[in-house]
């Protein structure tokens, strides 16, 4: 579990993402504890904060889109 999470930790803090990054903080010290309790409600709020990120980085990639089909750049849409 610690592999995956320090994993998240570094990916998650390269694109500035610290809300995720801090909730993975907090679920590899849960883990590091043995707290079950703990690890399910930071597993939990990851799920939550994740898809906050998820939503908004898909808006960003649309605006930039958007942006350049304005700008009269061409290339495949990837969904």
């Amino acid at each position: 579990m610690g592999i995956h999470l320090n994993q998240f930790i570094g990916s998650s803090s390269s694109i500035g993402a610290k809300r995720v990054r801090n909730v993975c903080v907090a679920f590899r010290a849960a883990s590091d504890q043995n707290n079950r309790a703990g690890c399910l409600r930071a597993l939990e709020l990851l799920e939550h904060e994740y898809c906050i990120l998820k939503n908004k980085l898909h808006e960003l990639f649309q605006i930039e889109q958007q942006r350049l089909l304005a700008a009269g750049v061409r290339y495949p849409m990837l969904n």
